[in-house]
């Protein structure tokens, strides 16, 4: 009897006493010591010891996920370039006047920006794989149905392209409003690495795009560059829900949509809008003036020309991962931005040539000078673009939401979307009133100078930005410009105001 009775109590003080380093135990006895209650928490998962073994389905998924994106980013930047080589030409033919045709042009990254931050908003409501198979079915359809145009003409022609071009940038929008958000899904701590890599088939989107569709249309007339890239975008999609891993939809309906309003009140979502936005416009600048400049300054073919674009395009596409494996790294993405941008202004002097180089060089006309020019815009313009997904998360991280949620990433990438395609209509459409109105090398100038202006506004906000963190708390070691210069060239979250 007492040595049941000293075992008893030998069991009860040793799970008294018990403090687990993986768990906090709650122990209750009543008081003729006859029961010993342990309440452990419920949830306490551990660890595999294969851990190996555990992490292969990850690494397998994400390899899927990669390649569904990137195949996803090739067929929507072809059905995108495609008609650039031929369809000015063919809807002047049919009545269409170029005012118009820069229209139709335009209409496309209009309804990307409307689209693209309420697709952001409900993404967790319609479901981010649906709104991307979704979104190319309808891009593809809508690239086929440009192709039947053929058959009209005059206003009727041109009505229609309106109608089929909008509703190709809502598909187009979807998609890529969708692919970001599964892209900062699935890999939250490589976002600027897989944005980079991702950069690289849609740098090859918009190089195959433009040879594919002339050589096309030069085989089989108008409607054939359409029906073929517009089928491949409609079997990509009839095989992408057995390509992309499955997302978890299930749990988003519950989940609230993420704030918009929430993110537009932290000051950094506009400095990062406004270099997303900049990025595109003054690229977007050469697509309807760099041709006509070189044609006639330089007698150039349209070939000829092609291989001029594809110059920035290349060194742009080779450069991305990089610029993405830098930021993912803590390289200075603040300072990338900027030095980004503020080169990428000055490959426009050199571009133009601009007339305040005059007197610098003997000759503002020679061509090694456009040439050097755009090397430097392709290398310089993926080194302000792709920290800017990133800086944006930062901002919604600011604003309170939701981390690691999709119905955050949704937001961001709408928002990202959305200035992008803002940009995209901005640059032709301000670029060639300037070069109707003051010529090509002063229209250059002019975009040099917005540039600069931009990365001047840039690095006093980010200064003062500093500045006020540098008042309060901040896990940096030293004080004054040592943390200052710390937080602009990393962009690291300060934890009192995270």
């Amino acid at each position: 009897m007492d040595r049941t009775s000293t075992n008893t109590e030998e069991e009860r003080e040793r799970l008294i006493t018990y403090e687990g380093p993986s768990y906090e135990s709650v122990v209750r006895f009543n008081a003729n010591l006859d029961s010993v209650h342990v309440q452990v928490p419920e949830v306490q998962e551990r660890p595999l010891a294969d851990a190996p073994t555990s992490r292969k389905p990850g690494s397998h998924r994400r390899k899927l996920t990669l390649v569904a994106l990137a195949t996803m980013n090739l067929a929507a930047c072809m059905c995108y370039a495609i008609p650039a080589p031929f369809f000015p030409g063919e809807a002047q033919s049919r009545g269409v006047s170029d005012t118009a045709v820069g229209l139709v042009f335009g209409t496309y990254a209009f309804f990307c920006m409307v689209t693209g931050p309420l697709y952001g908003k409900y993404i967790n409501l319609i479901g981010v794989k649906f709104m991307l198979i979704a979104g190319m079915f309808v891009a593809g359809t809508c690239s086929v149905l440009f192709g039947m145009l053929d058959y009209m003409e005059g206003t009727v022609f041109l009505a229609f392209c309106f109608v089929i071009r909008a509703m190709e940038a809502v598909g187009v929008s979807a998609c890529y409003t969708a692919s970001f958000a599964i892209m900062a899904k699935e890999f939250p701590d490589n976002v600027a690495t897989v944005l980079g890599t991702l950069e690289i088939f849609t740098g090859a989107g918009m190089m195959i795009g433009p040879p594919v569709g002339g050589a096309l249309y030069s085989l089989g007339g108008y409607k054939v560059p359409f029906l073929v890239v517009g089928g491949f975008m409609l079997v990509c999609a009839v095989f992408m829900p057995l390509i992309l891993p499955r997302q978890s939809d299930s749990d988003l309906a519950t989940e609230e949509t993420a704030s918009l309003l929430a993110l537009l009140k932290v000051p950094s979502t506009y400095i990062a809008s406004l270099a997303i936005m900049t990025c595109a416009a003054v690229y977007a600048f050469l697509e309807p003036t760099l041709q006509p400049y070189l044609d006639l300054k330089f007698d150039m073919t349209e070939a000829q020309v092609g291989l001029i674009f594809l110059l920035s395009v290349g060194l742009y596409t080779l450069s991305a991962p990089l610029w993405g494996w830098l930021t993912d790294r803590g390289m200075f993405p603040r300072l990338t931005m900027v030095l980004g941008l503020l080169f990428t202004s000055a490959s426009y002097l050199l571009i133009g040539p601009s007339p305040l180089l005059e007197g610098v060089f003997v000759t503002g006309n020679e061509l090694w000078m456009v040439l050097v020019g755009l090397g430097l815009l392709g290398i310089s313009l993926g080194a302000a673009l792709v920290p800017t997904f990133s800086e944006l998360l930062n901002s919604a991280r600011d604003a309170g939401l939701e981390e690691d949620s999709l119905a955050t990433y949704g937001l961001v990438s709408g928002v990202y979307n959305c200035m992008y395609s803002l940009g995209e209509f901005i640059g032709p459409t301000i670029g060639g009133f300037l070069d109707d109105q003051y010529q090509f090398p002063i229209a250059s100038t002019a975009t040099a100078g917005f540039g600069g202006v931009v990365v001047i506004g840039m690095s006093f906000f980010y200064l003062y930005e500093n500045r006020s963190r540098e008042k309060s708390p901040s896990p940096c070691n030293g004080t004054g410009s040592n943390c200052q210069l710390q937080h602009f060239l990393t962009g690291e979250q300060d934890p009192a105001f995270v």
